[in-house]
């Protein structure tokens, strides 16, 4: 627990600050990636003159509360303080992994943690995860003794709107019925390993990166929402790493997919390749006007800077849409 945290969180590089993937207990990894491991892949930095995001990203008051129209249950507030003093903290991220390992182990449950929203799962780049994707990967693990899953996922086991089944459910259609279950609110993970959910409506923290002391419990949408405190500074900075997990905070942690696009896109604008995927994948799933020609333009980018997973997407798109 005394790890100590840069002095300056606007750079800091991804792997000292990142949320890493909830490790499931024991049987499956949440990095695990059909055909290997997820390549490392490079950001290429552009100059990007236009700050308009800087008013989009700002968290006034240290209130961070759902902006957008959502037809989830929410009420009451929520106080979450800054760990202090800082180099006596430990990274809410770091803590939520070691949490996880105390988990009790029931070998009939395949357990699978990740950061999400209602809508989305997230993998440990921050990149969003398709269900169909997660369905591919997990369908080898369900034999004898597992009877079940459990996603360890905020929102999972609640529809985001009418007529639109929970994540939970959208996997258990895809692996032919098979029992999954999810989490129906924000998760909280304590040292000991046992869950529980909160619904609030504001969730009221200063700014600085979330760290914990020993033995607190760990509300884990916040180790991905902590970054939007600091939206001004990566805008400032042109840090389109940050941005990007500005874009992933929005989604997980504001439930906001309107705010949550529009980062993506300005951190795909500075050649995040991540960024452009995600903002490509909510453009997908919307459907509307000019939303595939955005898609297809995202992918476009993201493929030529390399992203394997662009790639992919935007030969599937062609061959749907030629």
């Amino acid at each position: 627990m005394g790890q100590t945290w840069p002095k300056d969180p606007v750079r800091v590089q991804p792997s000292e600050t990142a949320v890493k993937p909830l490790v499931p207990h024991h049987r499956w990894l949440a990095n695990r990636n059909v055909g290997g491991a997820m390549p490392n892949i490079a950001t290429v930095i552009k100059r990007f003159t236009g700050l308009l995001l800087v008013a989009i990203l700002l968290v006034k008051g240290g209130y961070a509360f759902a902006e957008c129209e959502s037809s989830l249950e929410l009420q009451g507030a929520i106080s979450v303080d800054c760990c202090k003093p800082i180099d006596k903290c430990a990274s809410a991220g770091e803590t939520v992994y070691k949490y996880m390992d105390a988990i009790k182990d029931d070998p009939t449950v395949l357990t699978i943690g990740l950061q999400a929203s209602p809508w989305h799962l997230y993998d440990q780049d921050m990149r969003i995860l398709p269900i169909e994707e997660l369905a591919q990967m997990i369908r080898p693990q369900l034999k004898d003794p597992v009877k079940r899953i459990q996603l360890i996922a905020s929102w999972t086991g609640v529809a985001p709107e009418r007529n639109v089944k929970s994540i939970a459910e959208r996997l258990s259609s895809l692996l032919n019925g098979f029992p999954v279950s999810g989490m129906d609110g924000f998760l909280w993970v304590a040292k000991d390993g046992s869950l529980r959910t909160t619904k609030q409506a504001f969730t009221v923290k200063q700014k600085c990166p979330y760290g914990v002391n020993h033995g607190e419990e760990v509300m884990v949408s916040l180790v991905a929402g902590w970054h939007i405190e600091f939206g001004e500074d990566y805008v400032r900075n042109q840090n389109s790493d940050g941005i990007m997990r500005v874009g992933a905070g929005y989604d997980i942690y504001m439930l906001c997919q309107d705010k949550a696009l529009q980062a993506f896109e300005a951190a795909a604008k500075l050649s995040n390749p991540i960024a452009a995927y995600n903002a490509a994948m909510i453009h997908l799933e919307r459907g509307k006007k000019n939303d595939l020609a955005a898609a297809s333009s995202l992918l476009s980018q993201a493929a030529a800077l390399g992203d394997k997973k662009a790639k992919v997407m935007l030969s599937e798109l062609k061959q749907n849409f030629p």
